[in-house]
């Protein structure tokens, strides 16, 4: 075995196992929740029904899951299909890298992979996010490939890989629109460029037959949380995909700022070198440009997990940058990976989900039943999927509100402490539950709460 395979075989073992951890400790997450609903349906047409219902993406992952739950895999397990996707891709990234940098360089390449926060995060979840990078990167593989020696298999790679990406994330457009125009304006290409071109297009017209069911589900608005174009959060997505950094903070805009120029300087540098360097620096930077764009248009899709598919090749882009540091200053790029490392490992150390398990085995504990409200602060979509998902019999949770009469008993989630209070006037008129929002099964009719079925949800006041 030569020294990039034991590399990639190291990486991806790291990538593993930042992951495994979260797959058995952490409690599903609301969109989590969406998923294991999902998965837990009978037939195939059922979970195409309720993936076209309730979802914004397509089918293929869900598809996957839903393979593994019905061979009898525990829904918490599933979360290892992220996983395995997460080694992969962290092992495809230096296999890319040293194609373009020293073998050392394309280590950290794969380091920052397997450590990097946004990928360590939904490596570990049941959720499409990590499945969609790996294809993204395998995706520039077999480009790369095919360009390099055509044949009717890689074409036949392209088209899978294609596919299977469109019909993962829709955001895997944007790869495949960069690398079509790379193959069209790239000298280097001219040879193979109508053969991968007719296999990209392929693949997409594969993927386009669930076009139909997209335009239904971006219909049902499920992205009215995305606010008005800003250029700042932009700019943060190079950094962000690697560090908890937040574009709202004076810290965070210096390393938003700092990751930016590392990426675009690290393009600059692969891009001069050769094709293989357009390539990557075409599919770190133009998908993040093409949804801003779409975003200053007014189509609000942008969102920074939806941009993990450049990771992999802002990944590579940082080691070009570090790889085209002169010699003579070694220990300072020596210095500058492991902060980018530290940087990413503090991150991932950081983010944790709440358990939300333990805080419904704990309004049991505390007497809770169907009947009775639970108060909640902060915002209520992160506790009420959760909650009805670990609650027993898993009863429906609405958001409600306080009518004149009184609830006796009401229990309140504050963090990670779960509180019974005995309440004696309105809910309204309760100091301690300003600012809550109220949670109740609509199956039960309260005096004191109704369901909200129409106007503007708002915590009391």
């Amino acid at each position: 075995m030569d020294g990039g395979r034991r590399v990639m075989w190291a990486v991806a073992l790291l990538a593993a196992a930042v992951r495994l951890p979260g797959v058995y400790t952490q409690a599903f997450w609301e969109d989590e929740v969406a998923s294991a609903r999902i998965l837990n349906e009978p037939t195939f047409p059922r979970l195409l029904a309720h993936v076209a219902r309730t979802e914004s993406t397509p089918p293929l992952w869900y598809t996957l899951g839903w393979l593994m739950r019905h061979a009898g895999t525990p829904m918490q397990d599933v979360r290892l299909l992220s996983v395995a996707a997460g080694a992969v891709l962290a092992a495809l990234v230096v296999d890319l890298g040293r194609r373009l940098v020293p073998l050392p360089f394309a280590a950290l390449a794969g380091l920052l992979a397997a450590v990097g926060s946004q990928l360590v995060t939904h490596g570990r979840e049941l959720r499409a996010y990590e499945l969609l990078s790996l294809l993204s990167v395998a995706f520039a593989r077999l480009v790369l490939a095919e360009v390099e020696a055509p044949s009717r298999v890689r074409e036949l790679g392209l088209v899978g890989v294609v596919a299977a990406g469109g019909l993962t994330h829709y955001f895997f457009v944007f790869p495949v629109v960069s690398v079509l125009a790379w193959l069209w304006l790239e000298p280097e290409t001219r040879r193979v460029r109508r053969r991968a071109t007719a296999a990209i297009l392929l693949g997409g017209g594969l993927a386009a037959s669930w076009a139909p069911v997209m335009l239904a589900q971006y219909g049902r608005n499920r992205f009215w949380w995305i606010g008005a174009f800003s250029l700042r959060p932009v700019a943060a997505v190079p950094a962000r995909l690697f560090t908890d950094a937040y574009a709202n903070t004076a810290n965070g805009v210096a390393v938003s700022v700092g990751g930016l120029l590392l990426t675009v300087i690290g393009c600059w540098c692969l891009s001069r070198a050769s094709a293989r360097g357009r390539l990557v620096t075409v599919l770190a930077l133009a998908p993040l440009a093409e949804a801003a764009g779409l975003w200053a248009a007014g189509v609000r899709i942008f969102a920074l997990r939806n941009l993990i598919e450049i990771a992999p090749f802002v990944a590579v882009a940082t080691a070009g940058a570090l790889a085209a540091v002169p010699r003579r200053v070694a220990p300072a790029t020596v210095v500058a990976a492991a902060v980018l490392l530290v940087f990413s490992m503090a991150s991932i150390a950081g983010r944790d989900v709440p358990r939300y398990d333990q805080l419904a085995r704990a309004l049991v504990a505390a007497g809770w039943t169907p009947s009775q409200p639970v108060a909640v602060f902060g915002d209520f979509f992160r506790y009420r999927a959760p909650l009805e998902w670990y609650l027993p019999h898993q009863p429906l949770l609405d958001a409600s509100r306080p009518l004149g009469g009184v609830c006796r008993t009401v229990f309140v989630i504050r963090g990670d402490d779960v509180a019974r209070l005995h309440l004696h006037r309105p809910l309204r008129a309760d100091r301690q539950l300003r600012g809550a929002t109220i949670l109740v099964d609509p199956a039960r009719a309260l005096r004191c709460v109704r369901p909200i079925t129409s106007g503007r949800l708002a915590a009391l006041a």
